[in-house]
């Protein structure tokens, strides 16, 4: 099993699909940021969902209303439902938490304190998840932004600590980063930004359910 992780696209698919004939990956995953509308044509989205199956959740720049229309060959959904979870993505669970964090929901990519932790209660009550997809960062884990600064929040690391995933995939902070936690036992990637050619590689060898592996490459 080999699937990539993408994140902060931000409408650049010359090296998405460059990713995509590198890896010959079984599945596509993405923390968000695509791109605004717009910068992705129908054409483009037909030739990606023709080639891998792909499983987002979506940040502060996407089209809502087209991410949430697609679907894969098979006719599962593209887009994860807001504190979703997927129990076979290529032989994966994957769960995922989208939006950036706000104290209102003004705009349609805000979420706050209560909403994320109403998704990690349901989600921790269920069974274990191998993949946690988030666009916003848990502080103080993979959050170092462009200046050094912390750039995550509070309400992703409860998150994190309630569902206890193998490997939590973050992005937004176009910075890609890693930290190992020892509990939960984790693997925390930001994937940082496709345009920088950062991406994310997951592999799992065997075939009794052992935990997934994660990889930090670059093009």
């Amino acid at each position: 099993m080999k699937v990539v992780a993408v994140g902060d696209l931000h409408g650049d698919t010359r090296n998405l699909f460059r990713v995509l004939e590198a890896e010959h990956p079984d599945g596509l995953l993405c923390v968000g940021d695509w791109g605004d509308p717009g910068q992705i044509d129908d054409a483009t989205w037909a030739d990606l969902l023709g080639r891998v199956p792909v499983l987002s959740v979506f940040g502060n720049h996407d089209d809502l209303p087209v991410l949430g229309g697609l679907r894969n060959r098979d006719g599962a959904a593209v887009l994860l439902e807001p504190g979703g979870r997927c129990d076979d993505f290529c032989g994966l669970a994957v769960a995922g938490v989208s939006g950036i964090w706000a104290k209102s929901h003004r705009l349609p990519h805000y979420v706050t304190d209560e909403d994320v932790a109403g998704w990690a209660a349901s989600l921790a009550a269920g069974p274990p998840v191998d993949v946690l997809l988030t666009h916003g960062c848990p502080i103080g884990v993979a959050d170092r932004t462009p200046s050094g600064r912390p750039g995550g929040q509070r309400c992703f690391l409860d998150l994190l600590r309630a569902v206890r995933p193998r490997v939590h995939l973050c992005g937004h902070l176009h910075v890609a980063q890693r930290r190992d936690l020892e509990e939960p036992p984790c693997q925390v990637l930001n994937t940082g930004a496709l345009p920088q050619g950062h991406y994310v590689v997951l592999t799992r060898d065997d075939g009794d359910g052992g935990a997934p592996g994660a990889e930090a490459r670059r093009l």
